[in-house]
């Protein structure tokens, strides 16, 4: 990804690069991994831009199927902040599970600690899918305040991608560049964007 800049956030939270090791024993991705099941069956949790996907344009179930069948877990709110996506995650992993997407971060900037604390939960799962943020308007003013919490979010997640078991989604890329696929709001994604995001979680999944 070539989107990333040095931008600090401008809520008080220094930029750190967010790379949790592996805990020893944790599962890694393989060559020869077997594909989710419904006895190993993920979890996806997300906030109002995979409801909007999943739920609202009818892409939940293709993205169960790549998490193991029906007994998958997608958790979607609108308006969720990230920290009630940890809690969410926590509660939606059973023991065993094959993969992890997390499609968070929409309404508002994440700390290195909330992610420390994400990743934890999911550091012994075999594929965790981040999807990385897009909104069209992320720069513009607030409060008198101009956002930049976008860059350094999708920045921490670009960071990510150093643990073995970590495959991200570049959907800010897709997004900017494919402004079609895009509700009015330039935020969620419409029937057309639904299927590609939701495609583009899958093929992360089933990636070896």
């Amino acid at each position: 990804m070539t989107h990333r800049t040095l931008t600090p956030l401008l809520v008080g939270a220094a930029a750190l690069a967010v790379v949790v090791p592996m805990a020893s024993g944790a599962n890694v991705q393989s060559s020869t991994q077997a594909a989710c099941s419904s006895k190993t069956a993920g979890a996806a949790v997300g906030d109002s831009v995979l409801w909007m996907a999943a739920e609202n344009y009818g892409q939940k179930r293709a993205l169960q199927s790549a998490l193991g069948g029906s007994s998958a877990k997608v958790d979607t709110r609108t308006s969720r902040q990230f920290s009630e996506g940890i809690s969410a995650m926590r509660g939606a992993l059973r023991p065993g599970a094959c993969a992890a997407v997390i499609a968070l971060g929409t309404n508002g900037p994440v700390s290195p600690g909330q992610w420390r604390e994400m990743m934890a939960i999911v550091k012994r799962v075999p594929r965790v899918v981040v999807v990385n943020t897009y909104t069209r308007d992320h720069r513009s003013r607030r409060d008198g305040q101009q956002q930049y919490w976008m860059e350094q979010l999708n920045g921490d997640i670009e960071d990510l991608a150093k643990n073995k078991n970590v495959r991200v989604v570049d959907w800010y890329s897709k997004a900017s560049t494919n402004p079609s696929w895009l509700e009015p709001d330039g935020v969620h994604p419409n029937a057309s964007g639904s299927k590609q995001y939701v495609a583009l979680v899958v093929q992360a999944l089933r990636q070896k």
